[in-house]
């Protein structure tokens, strides 16, 4: 019994006093050792690929000038850093290797950008270095930069007290209130493309800030809107623009309160959209399926107005407005031969029997069917702003 507790006692003060090889803090780090990476930039290079990071206005990094195959650039506040190399886990050791001063901490990662060029080539290496990689997560958003590269986004954006980890934070939720598009995820890219070899990224465009701020210096630059990146084996194939993204969010059921400028006759209305609803129902001849019944009936509020404008004309414009989102993106998911609204899926769960394996191929059979596409508009709480009679 003495010879049992002597043990004991070993045993646990070699717990305590950390000898064990095994310890799950062997590898303990200060909080103030860190440079956490809040966004990242994925590009292709002829040699490789090219990563870029920015540490975030709360997460303080070191300046410091560039080494052999890095560059590093920041204030006390924000530190932007970017590498080249044969592949993304080289290219972060490298980042690594030349850090001023912290230890590089990438699973805060918030968002990543992949360059507009890199997207056509291949998304694959990307996607597969986020799936393998235990630094990141998979529900990171991810946004497809169509008017240059990941990396001048990511050292461009914001300035000495912001990065473009603010700027892509800011415009994913005013993205989210307004309802006017929708964000991806890493995994539900995945997703879409295991199940049908199709997807959708959110698409960005990179601006000079004082373009919109005139606080902002010249140099500085930002990120606005741009639609959807629609993606197709593995690359990015087409895109469905700004001017209709909102038909995405219409045909998934996903509006929100956003704005929409309608022509009037000679004059024009700021209406906001309030309630949508979008039924697709399958039409079949001859036991196939040949064609889509699209319903989608949507209340909005009016804004403003340029004239006295009849209540008839208005909801006529506005169901017009949003036809056209719905159709233009329905054309190009046909012309693309690509069902990245998933609607493959939403007609199997509906017709699980004469649409089985829907979801995977219909892709294949878009050519062949036909869109039957109507809309019922309603403004209300107008309190007499402007409107004319009803005719």
């Amino acid at each position: 019994m003495k010879i049992f507790r002597i043990a004991a006692v070993l045993v646990l003060a070699a717990l305590l006093t950390g000898c064990s090889g095994g310890s799950i803090y062997s590898n303990y780090r200060e909080l103030e050792q860190l440079m956490v990476i809040q966004t990242l930039g994925f590009d292709r290079t002829p040699g490789g690929v090219r990563l870029s990071a920015s540490s975030g206005s709360d997460s303080a990094g070191g300046g410091g000038g560039g080494e052999s195959g890095t560059e590093q650039s920041g204030s006390a506040g924000v530190a932007r850093l970017a590498a080249e190399a044969p592949s993304f886990t080289l290219a972060e050791e490298k980042m690594q290797d030349y850090s001023a001063r912290e230890d590089l901490f990438f699973a805060h990662t918030a968002y990543i950008a992949i360059g507009g060029a890199s997207a056509k080539e291949s998304l694959k290496p990307f996607l597969d270095y986020i799936e393998r990689s235990t630094d990141l997560r998979l529900d990171i958003p991810l946004f497809v930069v169509t008017n240059g590269t990941a990396s001048e986004l990511v050292l461009g954006a914001g300035g000495e007290t912001y990065d473009a980890t603010s700027v892509l934070r800011s415009l994913e939720r005013n993205i989210i209130l307004r309802g006017d598009g929708v964000i991806f995820s890493a995994a539900e890219v995945v997703s879409s493309l295991d199940e049908n070899g199709c997807a959708l990224i959110t698409a960005v465009k990179s601006v000079k800030a004082d373009k919109a701020v005139k606080e902002a210096k010249a140099a500085e630059l930002t990120a606005i809107p741009d639609g959807f990146a629609v993606i197709k084996n593995g690359r990015a194939v087409g895109s469905v623009p700004v001017d209709c993204a909102k038909g995405v969010n219409v045909l998934q059921n996903k509006v929100g309160p956003s704005s929409v400028k309608l022509r009037v006759g000679n004059d024009t209305a700021t209406v906001q959209l309030d309630k949508c609803a979008c039924r697709i129902t399958p039409m079949f001849g001859g036991g196939v399926l040949v064609g889509l019944d699209v319903k989608i009936t949507l209340s909005a509020a009016l804004s403003e107005t340029t004239g006295s404008v009849g209540v008839q004309e208005l909801n006529r414009a506005l169901a017009d407005e949003v036809e056209r989102w719905v159709m233009q993106v329905l054309d190009i998911s046909r012309s693309l031969e690509c069902d990245f609204l998933q609607l493959g899926k939403v007609l199997e769960r509906k017709q699980p029997q004469r649409l089985h394996g829907a979801s995977a191929d219909l892709s294949e059979r878009l050519r062949d069917i036909y869109y039957n596409v109507g809309v019922e508009a309603e403004v209300d709480r107008s309190f007499d702003v402007g409107l004319g009679s009803s005719e």
